[in-house]
């Protein structure tokens, strides 16, 4: 069973998705011609806002509320023990930082949208921007309860969670701690 870690995947989004956006910012101003905004303050009034309404969109779901929290999800991990699931201790978000599927699914999109109105494309902002969010909510999880969470095909399950010991530290010259 092929299975990610929740975090790593997160961030693989994150990553792919601000590309796709560069990319039909860039195409954009190549062809259209960089200009400043009509209101220079504009831009900042609304990405404040938007990073406002990220924060508390994130509190809300590091919390125990029924439809908004996430943390009862996480508690509801399976443990990987309990499934034959082999968590891969070798894979890292370095090996594979890029999502090339999600990065053509967003290109695809934001190219228009760019051409039609490149302030628009703050819409499309929110999920990497959530996203981000979502994997600083696991991390703090991760390390607050000494596990990992593992997304993927578990038990016939695509979106399955499932958790896993947090690996004893090494030490600098890569040895286990004594």
């Amino acid at each position: 069973m092929a299975v990610d870690r929740l975090v790593h995947h997160e961030v693989r989004a994150v990553l792919s998705v601000l590309a796709a956006l560069a990319v039909a910012l860039t195409v954009q101003g190549l062809v259209r011609g960089f200009s400043a905004p009509d209101r220079p303050g504009a831009p900042a009034l609304y990405v404040g806002a938007l990073l406002a309404l990220l924060v508390v969109w994130t509190l809300l779901k590091a919390t125990r509320i029924k439809w908004l929290g996430h943390v009862r999800e996480f508690e509801k991990a399976v443990p990987t023990e309990d499934l034959d699931v082999v968590v891969p201790t070798d894979r890292f978000l370095r090996d594979r930082p890029f999502s090339p599927g999600l990065f053509g699914l967003y290109l695809v999109f934001a190219l228009p949208v760019s051409f039609w109105e490149p302030w628009a494309l703050g819409v499309l902002l929110w999920s990497p921007l959530e996203w981000l969010g979502q994997a600083a909510l696991v991390a703090h999880w991760e390390r607050r309860n000494g596990l990992l969470l593992w997304r993927g095909h578990v038990g016939g399950r695509p979106w399955e969670l499932s958790v896993s010991r947090r690996p004893a530290t090494r030490t600098a010259t890569g040895a286990r701690p004594a």
